[in-house]
C-alpha cells in the first residue's frame, strides 16, 4: 500500500478508459436508437472531486459513442476522446497540454487496448474484472467490477494520498 500511496501522490491527470471501468462493458441496443450505456454515479462524483481538487480527468475510449460524449459533457471532462483504439497518442498529447510526465498520470483501464498506457503511466490501475493481462501490468487491481465505481475508489485514494481527502469531506459537514 506504500507504493500505491507514493504512486497516487504523484498524479496530476487522470485517465480512463470508458467501456468496461465507467462502464460493466454492456451495450443496450433498442430499435432504430443505436446503443446506450450504464454510467455509475459513483464514479461522476469522483470525476468532480477530483476536478475540484484541480486534476483534470480524461476519457480516451475505443469506441465512439454519443453516450459517452454526453457522459463526459454531462460531467464537463473537457479531454473527451472517444473512438481511437491507438490510445498512445492520445496520452502523449495530453502530457504536452498540461506539462506532465508520465509519472504524473494515472490510467485506469480493463482491456488490451490500455495496455501501453498501463506500461508507462505512474499509477496503472485496473477493475477486478480485467483482462489477466491488464491486471499483470497495473500497479493496483481495484477491488471493484467496472461499471461499479471503480473510478471513484481510485479518485479517493490519490485525494487521500495528497491531502485533499479531509478538504472534500469536510465540506458535506454541517
Amino acid at each position: 500500500m506504500t507504493d500505491l500511496r507514493s504512486r497516487a501522490s504523484k498524479i496530476k491527470l487522470l485517465c480512463t478508459d470508458v467501456d468496461g471501468v465507467l462502464t460493466d462493458g454492456s451495450l443496450h441496443f433498442g430499435a432504430g436508437v443505436g446503443h446506450t450505456k450504464a454510467f455509475n454515479v459513483r464514479d461522476g462524483v469522483g470525476i468532480k472531486w477530483l476536478q475540484k481538487a484541480g486534476i483534470p480527468v480524461a476519457f480516451i475510449s475505443g469506441l465512439d459513442s454519443p453516450s459517452t460524449w454526453s457522459r463526459a459533457q454531462q460531467l464537463e471532462v473537457v479531454d473527451c476522446f472517444a473512438g481511437h483504439l491507438q490510445k498512445l497518442p492520445i496520452l502523449e498529447q495530453l502530457c504536452a497540454k498540461y506539462g506532465l510526465n508520465l509519472d504524473e498520470v494515472a490510467h485506469i483501464g480493463d482491456d488490451l487496448h490500455d495496455l501501453p498506457l498501463l506500461m508507462r503511466c505512474g499509477l496503472a490501475a485496473c477493475p477486478e474484472d480485467a483482462v489477466e493481462e491488464v491486471r499483470a501490468a497495473s500497479h493496483w487491481v481495484v477491488p471493484v467490477r467496472g461499471g461499479s465505481g471503480v473510478l471513484r475508489t481510485v479518485a479517493e485514494e490519490i485525494l487521500k494520498a495528497q491531502g485533499k481527502w479531509d478538504g472534500i469531506v469536510s465540506g458535506y459537514k454541517v
